[in-house]
């Protein structure tokens, strides 16, 4: 049942005397980032002030409304001072909140000078407000994304350089496959994480206001400078104030309106959800990796934190389980926003509303999620110890791969997998370890001594990990290039090698 914001639902049954409000009971991740501060009410109620007042800014800067206003809009700028409860359950009236707050902010200005009301919301329609205001919120998400990313990117940069030579067990489809090394793995998540920064960045910059009126063709603002700038032409006066809306925001100035082309919106899910999933990927890993029985990596944990209410032992892995947990919601509301693309008529019923909580939604786990990630990578403990019991653990057999490539050679590679693929199942079903079992199998077949010794070379030497250093050294690279182009890197890692 809804609640009325009063701590009651509809039918009078009180919420345990609390008022009505969001404090993340059900979003522990985001106490941990600037999720809130971010996309909360108050961040849209601030942008969408932002917006109007950048709008009234601009007409000032055309001369078309006076410059006194200037002093007013100062007067202003701060939505706090605004009844946020009152304006969201107005916003239910026209459908959205813009309308409300045009009369709120209008009757403070009023308040600071009679007649200034005249001058707020001049040429614009609540979707201009609104998306606009989306704009700014994505703006600054992604200039939080960018610096959380680029700190995540420092510390696996750290972890690619100094664990290259850390060999591990590398698993396919759950099991263990071949010899790898943690620095290998860390350097695949770098690579993403570059990737989607690169990513992030670009939407960052590529952000555009809103500025079209009631069908985006922007008449009421022509008609406006025709009139109060006869001796101007019109489509100068216009082109000034839209850039100047932008440029006041620091938006980009959109070649028209784009009420109903909403590529933005879906290129902008897409970065957000991607942003997500490669924070989540890189969590999951770390998540298989910190089970009981793998034990290679844990995550450092403070007081208080990966306990459980029924198990005094546990030591759960929290960050990552919850950065996981955002990351797989990320998807469906990515669809739902790619789903708004369809946008009938100059301003659409329905699918510009439908777009409004997914975004935010998505915004909010983009961040959390990404925040979460960098806290979890900077307190990774990783056990070399561990990573080289468990490649003993099914006794050579992680090998394979590499004796069958040895012996390819010298038999041809069908006959080679034959034989390896045999003494493998004889040493897993009597237990012994596969080099045993192999060495018995090459002499009863009367191979040579150098071609088993060879062999042996390889279960009792240092595990080839093939083109790993040369794949590391190459994603360490384009870390430093794309460091020294943002010109962000703290000088510590600029110097990893």
């Amino acid at each position: 049942m809804p609640d009325n914001g009063a701590g009651t639902v509809s039918d009078g049954t009180t919420v345990s005397g609390w008022p009505s409000i969001d404090a993340g009971l059900l979003n522990p991740l985001g106490h941990g980032s600037r999720e809130a501060q971010l996309t909360s009410d108050s961040a849209w109620l601030q942008a969408m002030v932002d917006a109007e007042l950048a709008l009234t800014r601009a007409l000032i800067d055309a001369e078309l409304v006076p410059d006194w206003m200037s002093a007013v809009c100062g007067e202003l700028t701060n939505a706090s001072l605004l009844d946020l409860a009152a304006i969201s359950a107005q916003g239910r009236g026209g459908g959205n909140p813009v309308i409300p707050l045009v009369k709120h902010l209008g009757a403070a200005a009023e308040a600071v000078r009679a007649g200034a009301s005249d001058h707020i919301h001049v040429g614009a329609t609540s979707q201009d407000i609104l998306d606009t205001a989306a704009m700014l919120v994505a703006h600054r998400v992604t200039a939080e994304l960018i610096s959380q990313l680029t700190d995540l990117a420092a510390t696996l940069a750290r972890l690619a350089a100094d664990h290259r030579d850390t060999v591990m067990a590398g698993r396919t489809l759950g099991q263990q496959a071949s010899p790898t090394s943690f620095g290998f793995l860390a350097a695949g998540w770098l690579d993403a994480v570059l990737a989607v920064l690169h990513r992030v960045d670009d939407a960052h910059e590529a952000l555009p206001a809103q500025l079209g009126g009631a069908v985006g063709n922007l008449a009421v603002l022509t008609e406006i400078a025709r009139t109060r700038q006869p001796d101007a032409p019109a489509q100068n006066t216009v082109d000034a104030v839209v850039h100047g809306f932008a440029r006041h925001l620091r938006l980009v100035v959109p070649q028209l309106s784009w009420h109903t082309n909403r590529l933005v919106i879906a290129d902008l899910a897409g970065v957000l959800a991607t942003a997500a999933a490669v924070a989540g990927n890189i969590a999951l890993d770390v998540s298989v990796l910190s089970r009981t029985e793998i034990g290679e990596v844990s995550e450092r944990l403070g007081a208080g934190e990966g306990g459980s209410s029924a198990m005094p032992h546990k030591r759960n892995p929290v960050s990552a389980v919850l950065v996981v947990a955002a990351a797989r919601q990320t998807p469906g509301l990515a669809s739902t926003l790619m789903g708004s693309v369809l946008a009938e008529d100059q301003r659409p019923s329905g699918s510009w509303h439908a777009e409004w909580q997914p975004l935010r939604t998505l915004e909010g786990l983009s961040v959390s999620a990404v925040t979460g990630v960098a806290s979890l990578a900077a307190r990774l403990d990783i056990d070399p110890e561990r990573m080289r019991a468990n490649l003993e653990h099914t006794d050579g057999l992680i090998f394979s791969e590499r004796v069958t490539t040895i012996l390819a050679e010298a038999l041809g590679k069908t006959a080679a997998f034959d034989v390896v693929q045999r003494a493998a199942r004889e040493a897993f079903e009597t237990n012994r370890p596969l080099q045993i079992v192999l060495a018995g199998v090459l002499a009863s077949d009367g191979r040579d001594d150098a071609l088993r010794s060879r062999i042996w070379d390889v279960f009792t030497g240092v595990a080839d990990l093939g083109q790993s250093s040369v794949v590391i050294d190459r994603v360490l690279d384009r870390y430093r290039n794309q460091c020294a182009q943002a010109d962000t890197a703290p000088e510590s890692t600029r110097t990893v090698s």
